[in-house]
């Protein structure tokens, strides 16, 4: 028994600890900036306006802990004093807006506004008649865990943790605004595990993974999003200078360079040339064309005035070349 109660005692000894420990973490700094990675500004022109309503807050930290300073849980909780649901909406629209498309922060929505009313997209649209395009979200996860019994050392108060995992998880629905109807609906993710972390401050290092995490989810967001919007409203959406379709060139003005081992490359050639290039409804240039674009099946659709416009489906593997040659005959 006195045993028993011993280990009890040690047990909540180490609750104790880890608890204050946790709570004496220095709160982490959400930061966020539309420029990471490889995104250069003005890459899109759209003639349409996307306005963002402050997403719900439905993670699962929150939803378990009751508490909505969290961004993680465990035996080493990271808290922040930013405004979670805030953050992630603004990250959205300064990220569309850097990209070259029109939109706005809904930060105060009608009185009694409610996803779940089928009377709310037309409250919005009252309000917001200048916006196209409604995107409602709801933040599913935004943690930072560090894991396999968290830190294993401390050096000058920097530390050392085992493992760490990042999870970003955002629902959205993206709905016309006139119709009221959806046009995309998903949930979108990205999650990492690194098994070593290094020697870093780990509220500065989960603010940078937090940043990655996010980034990555609004590019998917964009990426998954605009073929649907130029589908239901076509020649909407056009790619000036897009990730897919920066492909290096030779002087001469031949393709130059490697294939990206994640992407595949697209050459496109028409006769005759100068043919608008669609892809999966999006306008990409004009033949010949080059492109680097993920792979898959892609709907390939090559238009000329006075010409029959062709339309194809193409798979395109990934770190190789697939070339489309097609002759567009002159409509009578």
């Amino acid at each position: 028994m006195r045993k028993m109660l011993s280990r009890l005692l040690f047990i909540c000894l180490v609750v104790v600890f880890v608890s204050t420990a946790s709570c004496a973490q220095t709160p982490v700094v959400l930061s966020y900036s539309p420029n990471s990675g490889e995104t250069q500004p003005n890459e899109f022109r759209s003639s349409l306006r996307f306005g963002f309503v402050t997403f719900e807050d439905h993670r699962v930290a929150k939803r378990l802990m009751g508490d909505d300073t969290l961004i993680g849980w465990g035996s080493n909780t990271f808290h922040t004093k930013d405004n979670v649901p805030a953050h992630v909406t603004k990250a959205f629209v300064d990220t569309y807006r850097y990209l070259g498309l029109k939109a706005v922060w809904i930060k105060t929505p009608p009185d009694n506004f409610s996803f779940s009313t089928k009377s709310w997209v037309r409250a919005l649209r009252t309000r917001y008649p200048d916006v196209d395009i409604f995107v409602i979200g709801k933040i599913r996860n935004y943690e930072f865990l560090l894991r396999s019994g968290g830190i294993s050392g401390a050096v000058k108060g920097k530390f050392t943790a085992l493992a760490a995992t990042t999870q970003t998880r955002v629902e959205l629905y993206y709905l016309d605004s006139q119709s009221g109807r959806i046009i995309w609906g998903n949930t979108l993710h990205h999650d990492t595990y690194d098994r070593k972390v290094s020697k870093k401050a780990p509220t500065d290092y989960a603010a940078m993974r937090l940043d990655e995490g996010l980034h990555n989810v609004v590019i998917q967001s964009i990426d998954r999003v605009l073929p649907k919007i130029n589908s239901a409203h076509p020649g909407s959406v056009q790619v000036l200078s897009g990730m897919m379709a920066d492909v290096p060139k030779t002087p001469e003005g031949k393709v130059a360079g490697s294939v990206p081992s994640d992407k595949g490359r697209i050459e496109v050639v028409s006769q005759p040339s100068g043919a608008k290039v669609y892809l999966d409804g999006i306008y990409y240039g004009v033949t010949p064309l080059a492109l680097d674009i993920a792979p898959g099946v892609h709907l390939l659709k090559v238009r000329k005035e006075g010409f029959e416009t062709s339309r194809d489906k193409i798979g395109v593997l990934a770190g190789k070349v697939t070339p489309w040659k097609g002759a567009l005959p002159a409509k009578n």
